[in-house]
């Protein structure tokens, strides 16, 4: 028997990291489970400090400059494999596109959320800002630079594309033929749709019970899953229509890329409106409620699963 703290998975390493030794992006919009607070004083709208802390804070600064670049490479890595999948000319374009965005979506949020939360969405950004758990200055920052590194991107996939290939592959997607389906479906879908992702990130991924049932480390993994499934479901609704786009920074850059903004506001407020759907059921039903009669009991006090040790 070697000194219990000198062995390898002590039970308070991850607490310490996170605490003392290494700064993460700590606000209850983060998709690390370890970085979100602990505590949240409601109402949130009523709360000055949520509003006007934070515009000043070097930290959230940088967390911003992170989305930004994350945002820009992840959008550009999604327009070449929508381009490599349109190239095959393939019949399993929609298992492709859910497969890849479940791979794709996960390892980003695993590689960016301890410093950013791991966002790369402003539609993930603007849903958390209205629940409560995004700063307003945090928000403001990271949709400003979501939405930079994806203009970047824009330029940078249509560099790579060339002007013939930018138009053959629609810029890497986010488009749809008005002759076979109306503005109003395709809006109708980006809503509905938008919503339906919300959902199920905020389920899998910001939930704080969840920690205890999957730990902390299976989030990312189910968000990812979770979009890998809602644009399969949307990737064959009609001839000509790439499906549900869910992330205006990533429909920016690839209008961008096609120099064809006539549409792009779809991408824009559709999940705009699935946001604030989504806000409104968390304000409403959040995931820390209690039903009458039952006992409050904090996180740290509920039963422990066993441990098995060799």
């Amino acid at each position: 028997m070697g000194d219990p703290e000198s062995q390898e998975g002590h039970p308070d390493e991850l607490n310490y990291l996170l605490s003392n030794s290494v700064h993460c992006a700590k606000f209850g919009g983060s998709f690390a489970p370890g970085a979100r607070p602990e505590e949240r004083v409601l109402p949130w709208y009523c709360r000055r400090e949520y509003f006007v802390e934070g515009w000043d804070d070097p930290a959230i600064w940088r967390a911003a400059l992170v989305e930004m670049v994350a945002t820009s490479m992840i959008v550009f890595i999604s327009g070449q494999i929508s381009a490599t999948i349109m190239s095959y000319d393939s019949s399993q374009i929609g298992a492709y596109v859910g497969v890849s965005n479940i791979i794709l979506l996960s390892v980003f949020i695993y590689a960016t959320s301890p410093a950013s939360g791991g966002h790369m969405n402003p539609m993930i950004t603007w849903a958390t800002f209205w629940s409560g758990i995004c700063p307003l200055s945090r928000g403001v920052l990271y949709i400003l630079g979501q939405t930079l590194g994806s203009a970047l991107t824009g330029g940078l996939l249509r560099g790579v594309f060339g002007m013939d290939r930018s138009l053959k592959y629609h810029g890497g997607g986010c488009t749809f033929d008005p002759s076979v389906v109306s503005i109003g479906q395709v809006f109708l879908n980006e809503v509905y749709s938008s919503a339906t992702l919300l959902f199920l990130s905020f389920g899998v991924g910001l939930d704080p019970r969840q920690a205890l049932l999957f730990g902390p480390t299976l989030g990312p993994l189910f968000v990812g899953m979770s979009l890998g499934l809602v644009s399969f479901a949307s990737s064959g609704v009609a001839p000509g229509y790439s499906g549900a786009g869910m992330n205006p920074a990533r429909c920016f850059a690839f209008a961008i890329a096609r120099k064809d903004l006539e549409h792009n506001w779809i991408w824009w407020i559709g999940p705009a409106v699935g946001g604030l759907l989504q806000s409104l059921l968390y304000n409403l039903v959040p995931p820390f409620h209690a039903e009458r009669g039952e006992a409050k009991q904090p996180i740290d006090d509920l039963p422990k699963l066993p441990v098995m040790q060799g």
